[in-house]
Protein backbone atom coordinates (compact mmCIF):
# COMPACT_ATOMS: atom_id res chain seq x y z
CA UNK A 1 0.00 0.00 0.00
CA UNK A 2 2.92 2.72 0.86
CA UNK A 3 4.95 1.48 -2.35
CA UNK A 4 1.35 2.31 -4.32
CA UNK A 5 1.23 5.53 -2.35
CA UNK A 6 4.66 6.53 -3.04
CA UNK A 7 4.42 5.72 -6.45
CA UNK A 8 1.52 8.25 -7.02
CA UNK A 9 2.84 10.80 -4.91
CA UNK A 10 6.46 10.39 -7.31
CA UNK A 11 3.72 10.96 -10.36
CA UNK A 12 2.06 13.55 -8.83
CA UNK A 13 5.26 15.44 -8.03
CA UNK A 14 6.82 14.93 -11.62
CA UNK A 15 3.97 16.70 -13.46
CA UNK A 16 3.27 19.38 -10.49
CA UNK A 17 7.28 20.12 -11.13
CA UNK A 18 6.48 20.94 -14.68
CA UNK A 19 5.08 24.13 -14.46
CA UNK A 20 8.18 25.50 -11.98
CA UNK A 21 10.78 23.92 -14.33
CA UNK A 22 9.01 26.17 -17.33
CA UNK A 23 9.18 29.17 -15.26
CA UNK A 24 12.77 28.66 -13.75
CA UNK A 25 14.23 27.80 -17.71
CA UNK A 26 12.33 31.05 -18.57
CA UNK A 27 13.97 32.81 -15.99
CA UNK A 28 17.06 31.57 -16.82
CA UNK A 29 16.99 32.64 -20.21
CA UNK A 30 15.83 36.05 -19.51
CA UNK A 31 18.49 36.23 -17.12
CA UNK A 32 21.51 34.82 -18.73
CA UNK A 33 20.76 36.92 -22.22
CA UNK A 34 23.42 38.94 -23.23
CA UNK A 35 25.60 38.33 -20.36
CA UNK A 36 28.87 39.94 -20.23
CA UNK A 37 31.14 36.68 -18.71
CA UNK A 38 34.06 38.59 -18.35
CA UNK A 39 32.20 41.33 -16.15
CA UNK A 40 30.70 38.03 -13.94
CA UNK A 41 33.90 36.91 -13.01
CA UNK A 42 35.10 40.38 -12.49
CA UNK A 43 32.48 41.09 -10.03
CA UNK A 44 33.12 37.56 -8.40
CA UNK A 45 36.78 38.15 -8.02
CA UNK A 46 35.89 41.97 -6.88
CA UNK A 47 33.99 40.21 -4.06
CA UNK A 48 34.66 40.92 -0.31
CA UNK A 49 33.28 37.50 0.85
CA UNK A 50 33.84 38.30 4.24
CA UNK A 51 30.69 40.21 4.66
CA UNK A 52 28.59 37.03 3.83
CA UNK A 53 29.61 35.66 7.71
CA UNK A 54 27.53 39.14 8.54
CA UNK A 55 25.03 38.09 6.49
CA UNK A 56 24.63 34.47 8.00
CA UNK A 57 24.70 36.05 11.13
CA UNK A 58 21.25 38.11 9.87
CA UNK A 59 19.88 34.86 8.51
CA UNK A 60 20.15 32.96 12.05
CA UNK A 61 18.52 36.06 13.97
CA UNK A 62 15.72 36.25 11.36
CA UNK A 63 15.01 32.56 12.17
CA UNK A 64 15.06 33.21 15.61
CA UNK A 65 12.60 35.82 15.00
CA UNK A 66 10.48 33.57 12.93
CA UNK A 67 10.62 30.70 15.94
CA UNK A 68 9.30 33.41 18.05
CA UNK A 69 6.46 34.44 15.96
CA UNK A 70 5.58 31.03 15.51
CA UNK A 71 5.84 30.38 19.07
CA UNK A 72 3.30 33.59 19.68
CA UNK A 73 0.67 32.10 17.26
CA UNK A 74 0.63 28.53 18.48
CA UNK A 75 0.32 29.58 22.15
CA UNK A 76 -3.48 30.21 22.34
CA UNK A 77 -3.60 26.28 21.03
CA UNK A 78 -1.54 24.95 24.25
CA UNK A 79 1.77 26.30 22.73
CA UNK A 80 4.68 24.25 21.83
CA UNK A 81 8.49 23.98 22.49
CA UNK A 82 10.55 26.50 20.74
CA UNK A 83 13.00 23.73 20.24
CA UNK A 84 10.17 21.85 18.10
CA UNK A 85 9.21 24.65 16.20
CA UNK A 86 12.84 25.34 14.94
CA UNK A 87 12.99 21.68 13.94
CA UNK A 88 9.71 22.06 12.09
CA UNK A 89 10.82 25.40 10.77
CA UNK A 90 14.04 24.52 9.32
CA UNK A 91 12.50 20.90 8.03
CA UNK A 92 10.35 23.39 6.08
CA UNK A 93 13.05 25.45 4.45
CA UNK A 94 14.78 22.21 3.49
CA UNK A 95 11.93 20.87 1.57
CA UNK A 96 11.41 23.93 0.29
CA UNK A 97 14.87 23.52 -1.55
CA UNK A 98 14.94 20.34 -2.85
CA UNK A 99 11.25 19.13 -3.43
CA UNK A 100 8.67 20.71 -5.81
CA UNK A 101 5.62 22.11 -5.55
CA UNK A 102 6.29 24.31 -2.32
CA UNK A 103 5.38 21.68 0.01
CA UNK A 104 7.57 23.26 2.94
CA UNK A 105 5.04 24.99 4.83
CA UNK A 106 3.06 21.91 4.81
CA UNK A 107 5.83 19.84 6.05
CA UNK A 108 6.18 22.22 8.91
CA UNK A 109 2.96 22.27 9.71
CA UNK A 110 2.77 18.18 9.61
CA UNK A 111 5.84 17.96 11.44
CA UNK A 112 4.86 20.22 14.26
CA UNK A 113 1.69 18.07 14.78
CA UNK A 114 3.68 15.38 14.68
CA UNK A 115 6.18 16.81 17.76
CA UNK A 116 3.40 18.78 19.92
CA UNK A 117 0.38 18.15 20.82
CA UNK A 118 -1.17 20.27 18.18
CA UNK A 119 -3.39 19.29 15.68
CA UNK A 120 -3.02 19.36 11.87
CA UNK A 121 -5.47 21.68 11.15
CA UNK A 122 -4.64 24.21 13.83
CA UNK A 123 -1.15 23.80 12.48
CA UNK A 124 -1.59 24.30 8.91
CA UNK A 125 -3.76 27.62 11.06
CA UNK A 126 -0.84 28.72 12.22
CA UNK A 127 1.11 28.44 9.09
CA UNK A 128 -1.42 30.62 6.73
CA UNK A 129 -1.61 33.36 9.60
CA UNK A 130 2.33 33.29 9.27
CA UNK A 131 2.66 33.64 6.17
CA UNK A 132 -0.23 36.42 6.11
CA UNK A 133 1.62 38.70 7.97
CA UNK A 134 4.81 38.01 6.23
CA UNK A 135 2.98 39.43 2.93
CA UNK A 136 1.19 42.40 4.06
CA UNK A 137 5.00 43.77 5.74
CA UNK A 138 6.18 42.90 2.47
CA UNK A 139 3.74 44.49 0.63
CA UNK A 140 4.81 48.00 3.21
CA UNK A 141 8.41 47.33 2.37
CA UNK A 142 7.67 47.08 -1.32
CA UNK A 143 5.72 50.57 -1.08
CA UNK A 144 8.49 51.96 0.70
CA UNK A 145 10.90 50.61 -1.62
CA UNK A 146 9.08 52.29 -5.04
CA UNK A 147 9.45 55.70 -5.23
CA UNK A 148 13.57 54.76 -4.72
CA UNK A 149 13.52 52.74 -7.86
CA UNK A 150 12.71 52.44 -11.31
CA UNK A 151 10.87 49.51 -11.98
CA UNK A 152 8.39 48.06 -14.57
CA UNK A 153 4.78 48.58 -14.40
CA UNK A 154 4.00 45.01 -14.17
CA UNK A 155 5.89 44.50 -11.30
CA UNK A 156 4.53 47.36 -9.21
CA UNK A 157 0.90 45.97 -9.99
CA UNK A 158 1.58 42.81 -9.14
CA UNK A 159 3.40 43.43 -5.76
CA UNK A 160 0.29 45.72 -5.31
CA UNK A 161 -2.10 42.84 -6.21
CA UNK A 162 -0.41 40.30 -3.78
CA UNK A 163 -0.07 42.95 -0.98
CA UNK A 164 -3.83 43.49 -0.92
CA UNK A 165 -4.48 40.41 -0.93
CA UNK A 166 -2.61 39.66 1.78
CA UNK A 167 -4.54 42.66 3.74
CA UNK A 168 -7.93 41.00 2.66
CA UNK A 169 -7.10 38.28 3.88
CA UNK A 170 -5.17 39.35 7.76
CA UNK A 171 -9.27 41.27 7.69
CA UNK A 172 -10.40 37.70 7.84
CA UNK A 173 -8.22 36.05 10.13
CA UNK A 174 -8.50 38.52 12.58
CA UNK A 175 -12.47 38.22 12.32
CA UNK A 176 -12.39 34.56 12.86
CA UNK A 177 -9.98 35.33 16.01
CA UNK A 178 -12.58 36.78 17.35
CA UNK A 179 -15.44 34.65 19.19
CA UNK A 180 -18.30 36.64 17.29
CA UNK A 181 -16.53 35.94 14.14
CA UNK A 182 -15.85 31.88 15.00
CA UNK A 183 -19.21 31.71 16.35
CA UNK A 184 -21.05 32.88 13.45
CA UNK A 185 -19.17 31.11 11.11
CA UNK A 186 -19.99 27.90 13.15
CA UNK A 187 -23.40 28.35 13.51
CA UNK A 188 -23.38 28.66 9.37
CA UNK A 189 -21.85 25.64 9.41
CA UNK A 190 -24.81 23.87 11.66
CA UNK A 191 -27.47 26.06 9.79
CA UNK A 192 -26.50 24.05 6.62
CA UNK A 193 -28.30 21.53 4.75
CA UNK A 194 -26.78 18.32 6.11
CA UNK A 195 -24.09 16.14 4.36
CA UNK A 196 -21.73 13.74 4.15
CA UNK A 197 -18.68 14.62 6.81
CA UNK A 198 -20.19 17.88 7.91
CA UNK A 199 -19.18 16.73 11.43
CA UNK A 200 -15.94 16.41 10.80
CA UNK A 201 -15.65 19.41 8.71
CA UNK A 202 -16.98 21.41 11.81
CA UNK A 203 -14.58 20.09 13.46
CA UNK A 204 -11.90 21.41 11.20
CA UNK A 205 -13.47 24.41 10.95
CA UNK A 206 -13.11 24.54 15.14
CA UNK A 207 -9.49 24.06 14.99
CA UNK A 208 -8.50 26.29 12.35
CA UNK A 209 -10.29 28.52 13.99
CA UNK A 210 -8.05 28.25 17.11
CA UNK A 211 -5.38 28.96 15.06
CA UNK A 212 -5.62 32.49 14.36
CA UNK A 213 -6.70 33.37 18.48
CA UNK A 214 -2.95 34.70 17.99
CA UNK A 215 -4.45 37.43 16.65
CA UNK A 216 -7.06 38.26 19.42
CA UNK A 217 -6.25 41.17 21.18
CA UNK A 218 -4.76 44.30 20.74
CA UNK A 219 -1.68 43.26 22.74
CA UNK A 220 -1.55 40.15 20.94
CA UNK A 221 -1.65 41.83 17.45
CA UNK A 222 1.12 44.04 18.18
CA UNK A 223 3.45 41.14 19.19
CA UNK A 224 3.12 38.93 16.53
CA UNK A 225 3.51 42.11 14.10
CA UNK A 226 6.80 43.42 15.76
CA UNK A 227 7.98 39.89 15.38
CA UNK A 228 6.79 40.03 11.98
CA UNK A 229 8.90 42.99 11.24
CA UNK A 230 11.95 42.42 12.91
CA UNK A 231 12.02 38.72 10.90
CA UNK A 232 12.29 40.85 7.88
CA UNK A 233 14.20 44.08 9.11
CA UNK A 234 16.55 40.91 9.28
CA UNK A 235 16.46 39.47 6.41
CA UNK A 236 16.59 42.65 5.11
CA UNK A 237 19.99 42.78 6.76
CA UNK A 238 21.13 39.57 4.81
CA UNK A 239 21.11 41.04 1.39
CA UNK A 240 22.22 44.39 3.12
CA UNK A 241 25.25 42.80 4.14
CA UNK A 242 25.39 40.72 0.44
CA UNK A 243 25.21 44.11 -0.94
CA UNK A 244 28.53 45.31 0.85
CA UNK A 245 30.70 42.07 -0.49
CA UNK A 246 29.90 43.06 -4.08
CA UNK A 247 30.38 47.15 -3.13
CA UNK A 248 27.36 46.97 -5.16
CA UNK A 249 25.64 50.38 -3.41
CA UNK A 250 26.12 52.12 0.33
CA UNK A 251 22.46 52.36 0.48
CA UNK A 252 19.84 49.83 2.05
CA UNK A 253 17.01 50.81 -0.21
CA UNK A 254 18.13 47.97 -2.92
CA UNK A 255 18.02 45.29 -0.20
CA UNK A 256 14.99 46.50 1.19
CA UNK A 257 13.45 45.96 -2.46
CA UNK A 258 14.91 42.53 -3.26
CA UNK A 259 13.73 41.45 0.26
CA UNK A 260 10.39 42.36 -1.04
CA UNK A 261 10.46 41.21 -4.61
CA UNK A 262 11.64 38.22 -4.45
CA UNK A 263 9.40 36.79 -0.73
CA UNK A 264 6.43 38.06 -2.58
CA UNK A 265 7.70 36.23 -6.17
CA UNK A 266 7.68 32.99 -4.16
CA UNK A 267 3.85 32.89 -5.08
CA UNK A 268 5.33 32.43 -8.24
CA UNK A 269 5.66 28.40 -9.35
CA UNK A 270 9.07 27.58 -9.46
CA UNK A 271 11.86 24.37 -9.60
CA UNK A 272 12.92 23.48 -6.19
CA UNK A 273 15.24 26.00 -4.38
CA UNK A 274 13.50 28.89 -6.41
CA UNK A 275 16.41 28.73 -8.93
CA UNK A 276 15.86 31.05 -11.75
CA UNK A 277 13.09 33.19 -10.48
CA UNK A 278 15.15 34.16 -6.99
CA UNK A 279 18.06 35.22 -9.46
CA UNK A 280 15.57 37.19 -12.13
CA UNK A 281 13.90 38.76 -9.56
CA UNK A 282 17.13 40.13 -7.51
CA UNK A 283 18.93 41.03 -10.82
CA UNK A 284 15.34 43.45 -11.96
CA UNK A 285 15.51 44.77 -8.39
CA UNK A 286 19.07 45.86 -8.37
CA UNK A 287 19.21 47.12 -12.15
CA UNK A 288 16.19 49.36 -11.10
CA UNK A 289 18.37 51.27 -8.71
CA UNK A 290 21.46 51.46 -11.59
CA UNK A 291 23.64 48.79 -10.30
CA UNK A 292 25.05 46.81 -13.36
CA UNK A 293 23.48 43.25 -14.76
CA UNK A 294 26.45 41.38 -14.36
CA UNK A 295 27.56 42.62 -11.00
CA UNK A 296 23.98 42.16 -9.69
CA UNK A 297 24.03 38.59 -11.23
CA UNK A 298 27.20 37.25 -9.26
CA UNK A 299 25.85 38.74 -6.00
CA UNK A 300 22.45 37.09 -6.62
CA UNK A 301 24.01 33.60 -7.28
CA UNK A 302 25.96 34.37 -3.79
CA UNK A 303 23.63 35.53 -1.46
CA UNK A 304 21.17 31.96 -2.97
CA UNK A 305 24.02 29.86 -2.16
CA UNK A 306 24.80 31.61 1.34
CA UNK A 307 21.03 31.10 1.97
CA UNK A 308 20.72 27.92 0.75
CA UNK A 309 23.75 25.93 2.53
CA UNK A 310 22.84 27.94 5.93
CA UNK A 311 19.04 27.01 5.56
CA UNK A 312 20.05 23.03 4.36
CA UNK A 313 22.13 22.50 7.24
CA UNK A 314 19.55 23.71 9.48
CA UNK A 315 17.17 21.48 8.11
CA UNK A 316 19.48 18.37 7.55
CA UNK A 317 20.46 18.79 11.20
CA UNK A 318 16.75 18.90 12.39
CA UNK A 319 15.69 15.56 10.12
CA UNK A 320 18.18 14.04 11.96
CA UNK A 321 17.63 14.93 15.66
CA UNK A 322 13.86 14.11 14.57
CA UNK A 323 14.97 10.86 13.59
CA UNK A 324 13.36 11.18 10.15
CA UNK A 325 14.54 11.01 6.50
CA UNK A 326 13.45 13.90 3.73
CA UNK A 327 10.56 12.01 3.14
CA UNK A 328 9.90 11.02 6.66
CA UNK A 329 7.74 14.47 7.63
CA UNK A 330 4.99 12.81 5.50
CA UNK A 331 4.65 9.21 6.13
CA UNK A 332 1.80 8.11 8.35
CA UNK A 333 -0.78 10.51 9.97
CA UNK A 334 -0.27 12.57 12.65
CA UNK A 335 -0.40 10.66 16.37
CA UNK A 336 -3.37 11.78 18.28
CA UNK A 337 -0.56 12.36 21.43
CA UNK A 338 2.30 13.14 19.53
CA UNK A 339 6.15 12.14 21.46
CA UNK A 340 8.92 14.92 21.87
CA UNK A 341 12.12 13.82 20.42
CA UNK A 342 14.54 12.44 22.60
CA UNK A 343 16.32 15.22 24.56
CA UNK A 344 13.88 18.13 24.08
CA UNK A 345 11.96 19.65 26.57
CA UNK A 346 8.61 20.97 26.61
Amino acid sequence: MRSERAVRFGWRGRVGLLPGLIVSGASLVLLLRNVEWNQLWAALERAEYWWLALSVVALLVAVAFKVLKWWLLVLPAGGASPRNLLYSLSVGYLVNTVLPGRLGELARAYLLARLERVSLATALSTVAVDRVLDVVVLAFMLAAALPMAALPEWVVRSGLVVGGGGVGLLAACLLLAHPAGREALLRGLKASPRFPGRVAIERWVGELCLGVEGLRGVGALIRVSAASLAIWLSTVLVFYFGQQAFHLSPSIWPAVLVTATTSMGMVVPSSPGYVGVFHYLVVLSLTAFGVEREAALGYAVVIHLVETLSLGVMGVFSLWRCGLSLMGWREGAPDPEPAVPSGTER
